[in-house]
């Protein structure tokens, strides 16, 4: 091969792997600006009409628990139970897929959106902390009306006994405190990306693939979600006799705290961070 013709190949792919580079960039800051725009409207959106979203969040979150319960009741007795706590992954997507595509406001899927405006300079702390604490009771308070709605008329229909509420509430109680934390961040973690992943398609049976195998994940293993494990927990206290008050809200304090830290620094913080030292780099070549 002749030195000219070489280099003109060589240059050639040089072109095309900067082609490249700049079209992963353009993408990724195509996927980046549409979580930002997405965060920076809630935050425009009325604080009574994001708590009333984010009850029916919790009302609709609690499909999952309904499903859940229903199936370790059928297999109790039957089916080894860990085993059975395993299968949780099947159904546990179904509430997931009601609020994200219903577009109510759930605190683990929005908590890196609404982070990233902050990091972006476009809103500050304050109004983060004040935005979640109206997402976070809203969610919280559906779930509780969901387990009084339902624990009567399960046993009703023969879907599930308080018994079968009161084993599940224990089960996700029964872990020390650092398990609970640690487990809520992973939670945290693969709801901010299952965020993150969602604005890169606009195709609704790929949106509902992703959900089912994030939150699908996230119920398999057995990581704890804070408004999922609300209903599990309150429930639990709410008919049992041996888990108090304190554990119920202790719980609480573990998992929304982990499921923060998860999605928002984690996930929202790691994001943007890496975009804008990428940027930088690129814009001083």
């Amino acid at each position: 091969m002749k030195p000219e013709k070489k280099d003109q190949k060589v240059h050639q792919q040089d072109l095309e792997k900067k082609s490249n580079e700049i079209e992963e960039s353009g993408k990724y800051t195509e996927i980046l600006s549409r979580v930002i725009h997405e965060g920076e409207e809630i935050f425009k959106i009325k604080k009574r009409a994001i708590f009333l979203s984010a009850c029916i969040a919790g009302l609709e979150i609690g499909f999952s628990y309904l499903l859940i319960s229903t199936l370790y009741f059928l297999l109790a007795g039957k089916v080894d139970e860990n085993i059975i706590f395993k299968l949780f992954g099947l159904v546990y997507p179904l509430g997931f897929i009601m609020v994200i595509l219903g577009k109510s406001v759930l605190f683990t899927e929005q908590t890196s959106v609404l982070a990233l405006p902050v990091l972006n300079g476009q809103r500050t702390i304050l109004e983060l902390l004040s935005i979640w604490g109206v997402v976070i009771i809203g969610n919280l308070l559906g779930g509780i009306v969901f387990v009084f709605c339902i624990g009567d008329l399960a046993a009703q229909l023969n879907l599930f006994d308080k018994e079968t509420m009161v084993k599940i509430g224990s089960h996700i109680l029964d872990h020390s405190y650092w398990v609970l934390l640690l487990s809520s961040v992973f939670a945290g973690w693969l709801m901010g990306l299952l965020t993150w992943i969602l604005n890169s398609t606009t195709s609704s049976l790929t949106r509902i693939l992703l959900i089912v195998l994030i939150t699908g994940t996230i119920g398999f293993v057995g990581f704890h979600h804070s408004i999922v494990g609300n209903i599990e927990a309150f429930a639990g206290f709410l008919y049992s006799e041996t888990i108090s008050l304190g554990d119920y809200l202790s719980f609480l304090l573990l998992t929304l705290l982990g499921n923060g830290i998860g999605g928002s620094i984690v996930v929202a913080l790691f994001k943007y961070r890496i975009f804008e030292s990428n940027y930088a780099t690129k814009r001083h070549k």
